[in-house]
């Protein structure tokens, strides 16, 4: 896939995520909160989720930027692997996140490396999802300023 050089298209101020296991009463659940800034604009978008925090994530910033970019939904995640990047260190080695979406028939790869697997993860998704979008325009003729 041709790299275009990205133009920040959105911008992800905050994430709060809140995640409870209750071992008596086998209960799982997330809640995610994200407020993003696209232009002048800011959108805060609240998701929840049984699959875990990194869905709820992804949930959450979908939603806001559906009303900006409805072609987020053209966005699918098709890999996401972990690996560490010092194994000596343990569990507090720095994560290598990798992620690979898929757009209109054409994949992206991600990398993100960070101390904490969540945040990791929550700059590769976003990161993935800016590049994607940018590009999806771009290809439209319809750029964004």
């Amino acid at each position: 896939m041709e790299e275009r050089e990205r133009k920040n298209i959105f911008e992800v101020i905050s994430v709060d995520i809140d995640w409870e296991m209750n071992y008596e009463n086998l209960v799982f659940g997330c809640k995610a909160k994200v407020k993003v800034r696209v232009g002048n604009k800011i959108k805060l978008s609240y998701a929840t989720s049984k699959d875990g925090q990194i869905h709820a994530f992804d949930l959450a910033l979908r939603n806001a930027l559906y009303e900006f970019y409805p072609e987020v939904q053209r966005i699918k995640l098709v890999d996401y692997k972990v690996e560490m990047t010092d194994r000596e260190k343990g569990t507090a080695s720095y994560v290598r996140v990798k992620i690979n979406v898929e757009y209109d028939s054409k994949t992206l790869q991600v990398e993100s490396i960070g101390a904490d697997l969540v945040a990791a993860t929550i700059e590769a998704l976003s990161t993935a999802y800016q590049t994607a979008i940018y590009n999806i325009i771009s290809e439209s003729q319809t750029i964004l300023v």
